[in-house]
């Protein structure tokens, strides 16, 4: 392995970078008694902008980990679609051969990494365990606005099939 230069600060993600999520994300919207599909569909869409702004801050952070010094180790911080719909950041190795926090083990595990490096690293792991967690949350809580707004459309399309007859023979 070649010396390194001199690493330049890996730059956490901070509660500034999430400023604008948290006034979307509260779970007042989520913890309330819901009316109809129409509040559930706004739910799932303040999910979407969500899943939008996560994705923004992950590409902030791979964008990060793909500058020197990081881009001279054999390990690569990526963006990986998923067929479900979402976004994760993913380790690879340089030649795309192996995937995986093991990945990530490996280049710490490496004697002569740097400290510095090797504490930039960890800093960079953290952002990428806590965005992938935020990511799935969110995901998760889109399919199920989105599944509960079908639902409750269907239940209304019951009530009026029950209640118009009725209704009409009056």
């Amino acid at each position: 392995m070649r010396p390194m230069p001199q690493p330049p600060a890996f730059a956490s993600l901070t509660a500034d970078a999430y400023r604008q999520l948290e006034h979307a994300a509260s779970l007042k919207g989520l913890l309330k008694p819901f009316k109809g599909k129409g509040e559930l569909e706004h739910l799932a869409q303040v999910a979407r902008v969500i899943e939008a702004q996560l994705q923004q801050l992950m590409a902030a952070v791979s964008q990060q980990a793909g500058r020197p010094p990081f881009s001279l180790l054999d390990i690569r911080l990526v963006q990986q679609n998923t067929s479900a719909g979402s976004t994760f950041l993913r380790w690879r190795s340089r030649d795309f051969s192996r995937m995986g926090v093991a990945v990530w083990e490996r280049q710490m595990s490496c004697t002569n990494l740097p400290q510095d490096l090797r504490e930039a690293l960890y800093r960079i792991e953290c952002d990428r365990i806590a965005l992938n967690l935020q990511m799935s949350v969110t995901h998760s809580l889109y399919r199920q606005a989105t599944a509960c707004a079908a639902k409750m459309a269907n239940a209304e399309q019951a009530l009026r099939q029950f209640v118009n007859p009725v209704e009409e023979s009056r």
